[in-house]
């Protein structure tokens, strides 16, 4: 529509003296304003503003009329021949610019982690596996976060065509919850086939007949190995037997055990019995769990005195190998870490020795450190009995902290010092590092078979074995003095401090023929020879 003309909302009026016509602003109404014709000065007024006729909308046809219209104006006709220009929707830049680094990464990882999760569907479902004895449900709840976050991933990283890559996302996804489904594991072993008069019909191809005086016990026999679901366990002593090992596999039945607990105990068994690293559970009905404890020499009765950490030891099945024990959950709970803490709390010497029974190492470790910090108080002759174990153990891994726990709670001179110089003789045949608080329990123990291991590390790193060298006492004099003459430079001068804490007689005769030409050595025979008199006199 066009745009209103600005010169119709001006007064037109006329000069009263010259009759010229001028047209002036609205707000100059009844003020005063000269002609710019002939010089008069009047007044507009309604007396010199000229007043046109009233025109009707029709009445007269002239194009200034146009502007007061209120519809559309009709096409003119020269324009009404000229086509207009159209032009397209401006392109989205995301389809042109090049992918960025971040969509290519995210899409990577998409497909990568649906790949990994596809893999440990199908290969995580055997002995040892990551998703052995994980629930149908735990692993559709796995395929389908995997599922959802991979085709979230897609679908962000392909902006040209995002129902491409949902549509992808989601036959993947498809394929992951198959899968689940498929490899499942069940939630318990098959109950063997019944045959004809009690025997399973693994057994009657293996050979055996039914005895009619007994079908009975092979009838109770029968069912509690189909309740228990011992199949892997009979398939596991057979494949021994297969290779001539005089091992055998022995199984555990746990009832009412926590599934985050049940690691902890596949782990403890094979540790305290250095059973095979492929010993797992297998989930039963009601909760329970049959643990596989393989390439053992113990029996089941054996076994069942380490189980009866876990809970109480129910019964023993001799002919079925199998131990039943019902688990108290509360031993793999940590106690209070307040109260384990507090050195000046009255149970914490109790609650640290209950730490030291755990099955948990870590658990262990912990309760370690602190008793290494703490004064000895109660229990003393338990603890460090324990810690004796501990540092025998090969499973160990933190034989330092045990050591530094030893030589606070270790009240008996012997038996620590003697597992400590057997640690310490296997760490040097290996050429492995001695850690020094190895070399503290030795010498509080006051071993003298730590003399010569001492001198052998001395020689090769002086300033780090000086202190363990001079904390022997007088007792390693003479063998310091055996290799005196023989050393030179930092090592002299690391023997003549020494000598200055533990040297006599003998030391002060071979510091005095001893000659320096540098002064800061002759210093240091100087005052150890001061502080050899003053200890000799005393």
């Amino acid at each position: 529509m066009p745009a209103p003309n600005p010169d119709d909302a001006k007064l037109l009026i006329r000069c009263p003296s010259c009759g010229q016509r001028f047209k002036v602003a609205e707000d100059l109404r009844d003020r005063m304003v000269e002609c710019g014709g002939c010089e008069n000065r009047f007044r507009i007024d309604s007396s010199v503003v000229v007043r046109g006729r009233k025109v009707y909308p029709g009445e007269r046809n002239s194009d200034s009329l146009m502007r007061f219209h209120r519809v559309p104006l009709p096409p003119d006709a020269s324009t009404a021949r000229v086509q207009s220009v159209s032009y397209a929707d401006a392109p989205d830049f995301a389809l042109l610019e090049p992918l960025p680094a971040e969509k290519i990464l995210a899409g990577t990882a998409g497909v990568l982690g649906m790949v990994f999760i596809a893999s440990l569907l199908i290969l995580g479902n055997g002995p040892g596996g990551a998703l052995n004895g994980v629930s149908i449900g735990g692993r559709l709840a796995l395929a389908g976060f995997a599922g959802l976050l991979g085709t979230g991933l897609l679908a962000y990283s392909n902006p040209r065509n995002r129902k491409r890559g949902l549509v992808m996302g989601l036959m993947a996804m498809l394929a992951l919850v198959s899968m689940s489904l498929i490899f499942g594991a069940p939630s318990s072993s098959p109950a063997p086939t019944i045959g004809s008069k009690g025997v399973t019909k693994e057994r009657a191809s293996a050979g055996f007949s039914p005895n009619p005086v007994n079908s009975r016990a092979i009838d109770a026999n029968e069912a509690l190995k189909t309740r228990i679901g011992t199949i892997p366990l009979d398939a596991e002593n057979q494949r021994l037997e297969r290779e001539g090992s005089r091992k055998r596999a022995v199984g555990i039945w746990l009832h009412g055990l926590r599934d985050s607990n049940r690691l902890l105990v596949r782990d403890y068994m094979i540790r305290v019995t250095g059973a095979d690293a492929s010993s797992h559970g297998y989930p039963r009905d009601n909760g329970d769990y049959l643990f596989i404890v393989s390439g053992i020499n113990e029996g089941p009765e054996a076994v069942a005195k380490l189980a009866g950490v876990f809970g109480v030891v129910e019964k023993i099945y001799s002919d079925l190998s199998v131990v039943e024990v019902t688990a108290n959950n509360e031993i793999f709970v940590e106690g209070p870490i307040d109260r384990l803490s507090k050195k000046d709390d009255p149970e914490f010497e109790a609650l640290n020795k209950r730490e030291l029974d755990s099955v948990d190492l870590d658990r262990v470790k912990r309760a370690v450190q602190r008793l290494a910090g703490a004064e000895p108080k109660a229990y003393r002759s338990d603890i460090s009995r324990r810690l004796l174990q501990l540092l025998g153990d090969d499973a160990v891994d933190f034989k330092s902290a045990v050591c530094s726990a030893l030589i606070v709670w270790s009240e008996k001179p012997g038996p620590a010092g003697e597992a400590a110089l057997k640690l310490a003789q296997r760490l040097l045949a290996r050429r492995d590092p001695v850690p020094p608080e190895v070399i503290g329990l030795l010498i509080k123990e006051k071993n003298m078979e730590v003399i010569p291991m001492v001198e052998g590390l001395w020689a090769r790193d002086p300033l780090s074995w000086e202190g363990a060298y001079g904390d022997i006492g007088n007792a390693a004099e003479a063998t310091l003095l055996s290799r005196f003459g023989s050393t030179s430079g930092t090592m002299r001068s690391s023997a003549v401090r020494i000598l200055r804490r533990i040297g006599g007689e003998a030391s002060l005769k071979e510091l005095a023929k001893t000659s320096a030409a540098d002064p800061e050595l002759k210093a240091l025979i100087l005052q150890a020879q001061v502080a050899i008199q003053a200890r000799v006199r005393e």
